[in-house]
C-alpha cells in the first residue's frame, strides 16, 4: 500500500534517515505487519520517493509499505486510525492508498513553492556541495513570481533528475514540496482515481 504524509513543523529539520527512521518506527507502533527482507539484517520493505532538504516542509510525502495480508483484507479506516494514534507532532498522516505500484516509476517532477523576504536571485549561478553549478530558471519549469504583503512567493515544478536544495538560492527562508506528478497528473489525483496506472 502506498501511504501519503506531511512532514512540517520543527520534523522539517529532520534528515532523510531520521525521517524514514521515524516514519517505520510509527508504523511498527501503530502494529502494521510489514514485510521483512531475506538474509542475516533483515529490514522493513519500505521504500521512499526522492527525499526532501533538510528544513524543506513536505506535503508529498509518499510511502510504499509491503504487507504481510493481502490488499483484499486491508482495512484502511482502522489502519488510519492507528498510525494517527501513534504519529508523532509534525508528521500527519493524510491518505491511504491500497496498491503496490512502483511509485519510482511513474513520479516524474515535483511542484515546490518558496517564499523570501526579497527577491529572489533566480537568474544567478547557484553552487550545490558537489562543487557542480547551475541556474534555477534553467531547471524550473511553470515557474511564476508574486507578491503579497511583502513576501515574495515562487512556485514552480522540477523534474526528479533535476532537484536541487531551494535554500542554495539566495533569499529564500522557507521552501515547500507541495505535490507530486506523474506527467501532468497529480500523483493523489492518479492514485485516487485508478490506483497509480496511467489511463
Amino acid at each position: 500500500m502506498i501511504l501519503l504524509f506531511k512532514k512540517k513543523g520543527l520534523l522539517r529539520f529532520l534528515s532523510a534517515i531520521e525521517t524514514s527512521n521515524a516514519i517505520i518506527r510509527t508504523l511498527l507502533r501503530a502494529g502494521l505487519k510489514i514485510q521483512y527482507s531475506e538474509g542475516f539484517h533483515p529490514k522493513p520493505k519500505v521504500s521512499f520517493l526522492d527525499t526532501v532538504a533538510t528544513g524543506v516542509i513536505d506535503l508529498a510525502l509518499y510511502v510504499n509499505v509491503k504487507l504481510e495480508q493481502t490488499d483484499d483484507s486491508l482495512e484502511i479506516e482502522k489502519i488510519k486510525r492507528s498510525i494517527r494514534d501513534v504519529s508523532v507532532n509534525g508528521l500527519e498522516l493524510v491518505e491511504i492508498f491500497p496498491t503496490d505500484i512502483n511509485l519510482n516509476g511513474i513520479v516524474t517532477s515535483y511542484e515546490y513553492v518558496l517564499f523570501s523576504r526579497k527577491a529572489p536571485a533566480l537568474e544567478q549561478i547557484v553552487y550545490k556541495h558537489s562543487g557542480k553549478s547551475f541556474v534555477p530558471t534553467e531547471v524550473m519549469k511553470h515557474y511564476e513570481i508574486t507578491l503579497k504583503k511583502g513576501l515574495y512567493m515562487v512556485k514552480y515544478t522540477v523534474d526528479r533528475q533535476k532537484i536541487f536544495n531551494p535554500y542554495l538560492i539566495d533569499g529564500v527562508f522557507l521552501a515547500i514540496r507541495t505535490k507530486a506528478f506523474s506527467k501532468e497528473t497529480e500523483l493523489r489525483d492518479l492514485l485516487t482515481k485508478n490506483g497509480g496506472k496511467p489511463s
